[in-house]
């Protein structure tokens, strides 16, 4: 039984709202298997016990995340980790594969290779996407990255924040639930500190089109792992807020986040201020 509500997570209907939301036009790129991957580590450079495992948004490729300054930002700070992105496009988010393409593509083999500590980013839809993988395998990563994550439709967005917010919400019975109100029992999870402390990070901006989900998220994580900064949903604000985030994650040590001092940006706060 929890199995399958585990696979409900993600239904048709749903997939049809991501489209209608996220204005897809044209064709959708075939869910290849295995799913494809770019290394942002040198053959001949130290293969470290963490990776950084990237997830595009809508319409991007991982290569992304290479052009756009994600990699150079994580190897500027010395963090001792590998760094890749998946090619996570729309496909893999219609045929309900996602998760399983990332187990068995990119996690597992992950470990296998001696990976102790894999962190998953996502931007946008790849956010939705990391917060999918995460409910689905608990405990499977050390933790993950959502950048202005998609999080579903606004009427249920006005409903949850009718009822005061995510803690004060109840989803309805099984038996009555739609695929929208199943994300958010899904989020809910996080409201819990040994889902959220030190793993969970959320950042987004504050004229984004997703600013109000996003909003009704931050308030069940610490603080210190919510960041938000000036800006829309488009590269260079998700590079402004991983700039930031970066010297939160407990990356380098194992300490716990909330206790390594934070980088604070021009223009970006947390909510600690």
């Amino acid at each position: 039984m929890v199995e399958r509500v585990k696979h409900r997570f993600i239904t048709c209907s749903l997939l049809i709202c991501i489209l209608s939301a996220l204005a897809v036009a044209g064709c959708v790129p075939e869910a290849t298997t295995p799913m494809a991957t770019h290394s942002f580590t040198g053959e001949a450079a130290q293969s470290h016990r963490m990776l950084i495992v990237f997830l595009p948004g809508k319409g991007d490729g991982g290569e992304r995340f290479l052009t756009e300054g994600f990699v150079d930002a994580v190897r500027k700070t010395g963090v001792p980790a590998d760094m890749m992105a998946v090619d996570a496009h729309l496909g893999y988010y219609l045929e309900r594969t996602l998760p399983t393409r990332l187990k068995e593509d990119v996690i597992t083999p992950a470990r296998g290779r001696g990976y102790r500590q894999i962190w998953l980013v996502g931007i946008s839809l790849g956010g939705f996407g990391a917060l999918w993988y995460d409910i689905e395998h608990p405990g499977d990563v050390a933790g993950i990255v959502v950048l202005a994550p998609y999080l579903g439709e606004r009427d249920l967005i006005d409903e949850i924040a009718l009822k005061g917010g995510m803690t004060d919400w109840r989803p309805p019975s099984e038996d009555v639930m739609d695929d929208q109100h199943r994300i958010w029992k899904g989020l809910k999870q996080y409201e819990r500190n040994e889902k959220n402390r030190g793993r969970m990070y959320l950042g987004y901006g504050r004229q984004d089109r997703f600013a109000g989900a996003c909003g009704l998220l931050a308030p069940v994580l610490p603080a210190a792992q919510v960041v938000t900064v000036e800006g829309g949903h488009d590269w260079q604000t998700w590079l402004l807020l991983w700039n930031d985030i970066l010297p939160r994650l407990p990356l380098a040590s194992g300490e716990t986040a909330l206790k390594r001092p934070s980088l604070i940006l021009p223009g970006s706060t947390s909510r600690e201020s």
